[in-house]
């Protein structure tokens, strides 16, 4: 689909009703009108509205990344509108869709989830003179407090095709990669959780939102975002599901999962590398782990607890120190059993399996503590081993020798086993499939 370089496109948005958007531009240009966008932020966050309508249509996502669908369809410009959660919108200078949905935002405690769509925030012609580079696009925002965002991008150039990926925070893709043509535009809508990350080695400030585009020929026309009282989904766990520094080859499989979240769901990643569940939450609550009703929070140990038999007697208690907060806190807990490594320690060339794992037993302690405490729960110890024989394993992680610490490719590969099995339903049941595109 062709647009001519001179069209202007209309997009629906609930808070501002039409408006007239320029033609894109390569790199990290602004639109030619910046007039045509009042978004009224003036640079810094807004308090939005977290739950209400919002425009949904699949952008065509690249590299065998799922699409966004179900909810109630908003509107839509050049394209069909079927992400209700307001996900992402294909702008290809066709006719107007239908009007943008609205509805009241829930955030209810434990096992209720989405209720309503999301509105995307508007673009904002000034935010683009926070960008800066080609390849990547960097934009980095000052924000006037930590919490959770809604950011919209609208990726596409007039003047050529391009091919971009979506970073957020530290290195969490939040949008695939898209290949357009010319003239071709897609927006997409996520969430992202903002905090001062601290970690045993490595730190990263807060109160700046952080988006980076890159890819083959990355393009970026537009960038929006706007504050979101919406709920966060924590994570606890070791360094093979942490936010792994940026610089650094290795990432933890949740660093990946926020581009199979729709947006009315933030991340916040307090993993850390070398920690058991007793070392972890002694530093968890410090960190700024504050959970509230209507949360989730993911739990996994076991790597580094199996290495001392003091904290493998100890892992169900210290475990249960999660579960209890989560619980107090009215959100909703989730048990994993411990990412397999593709082999054994003290033999790498011997691939692990379904009978002796590796865990000195602490994968079958989660299934049990999950059975007792009636905790949903994914067996990724089971799922992981099952999917390494069906690929080449050693492509998953950050070297052809490393056994544990996934490359982005593993990360994301493991985040969709995740996905896949939350989709399937746990016992007892989550809403948390509610979130998942």
């Amino acid at each position: 689909m062709k647009l001519l370089s001179n069209t202007r496109l209309v997009v629906a948005t609930a808070r501002l009703g039409w408006v007239t958007l320029a033609c894109g531009v390569m790199a990290c240009e602004p639109a030619a009108d910046p007039s045509s966008n009042d978004s009224g932020h003036g640079g810094t966050a807004a308090p939005a509205e977290a739950g209400s309508g919002g425009v949904g249509a699949i952008g065509g996502a690249g590299g065998g990344a799922p699409s966004a669908t179900g909810g109630t369809p908003g509107g839509a410009v050049g394209g069909t509108s079927s992400a209700g959660s307001g996900g992402n919108v294909e702008v290809n200078g066709g006719t107007t869709g239908g009007d943008v949905g609205t509805g009241d935002a829930g955030n209810g405690g434990e096992g209720q989830g989405a209720s309503s769509p999301v509105i995307p925030p508007p673009l904002e012609p000034a935010l683009m003179s926070r960008c800066t580079g080609t390849r990547p696009i960097r934009c980095s925002i000052p924000v006037s407090a930590n919490g959770n965002y809604h950011v919209t991008v609208e990726l596409g150039s007039a003047q050529a095709a391009s091919s971009s990926r979506v970073e957020a925070e530290l290195a969490r893709v939040v949008v695939p990669t898209i290949e357009l043509a010319a003239g071709e535009f897609s927006q997409h809508t996520f969430s992202v959780n903002v905090r001062d990350e601290i970690h045993d080695d490595y730190t990263y400030p807060g109160k700046q939102l952080d988006v980076s585009i890159d890819g083959d020929a990355p393009a970026l026309r537009g960038l929006g975002y706007a504050a979101a009282d919406i709920p966060t989904l924590f994570v606890a766990g070791d360094s093979t599901v942490c936010d792994s520094d940026p610089v650094r080859p290795e990432r933890g499989w949740a660093q990946e999962l926020s581009m199979y979240l729709k947006p009315g769901l933030a991340v916040a990643n307090y993993a850390d590398a070398g920690d058991t569940a007793g070392s972890l939450y002694s530093k968890f609550a410090k960190r700024g782990a504050l959970l509230k009703k209507g949360d989730y929070l993911f739990i996994q140990f076991g790597h580094n607890d199996m290495k001392s038999a003091a904290d493998t007697a100890s892992y169900k208690a210290n475990v249960m120190k999660f579960v209890a907060d989560a619980r107090s806190a009215l959100a909703t807990p989730v048990l994993f059993s411990p990412v397999a490594r593709r082999a054994y320690l003290d033999d790498r060339s011997k691939p692990t399996t379904l009978a002796d794992p590796g865990f000195n037993g602490l994968d079958q302690q989660a299934r049990d503590l999950a059975a007792s405490e009636h905790l949903a729960f994914v067996d990724l110890t089971t799922l992981a081993i099952q999917y390494y024989a069906t690929v080449d394993a050693p492509a998953l992680f950050s070297s052809r020798t490393e056994i544990a610490h996934f490359n982005t490719k593993g990360a994301t590969a493991i985040s969709q086993l995740v996905v896949d099995a939350l989709k399937a339903g746990t016992t007892p049941a989550t809403s948390i499939a509610d979130f998942l595109k």
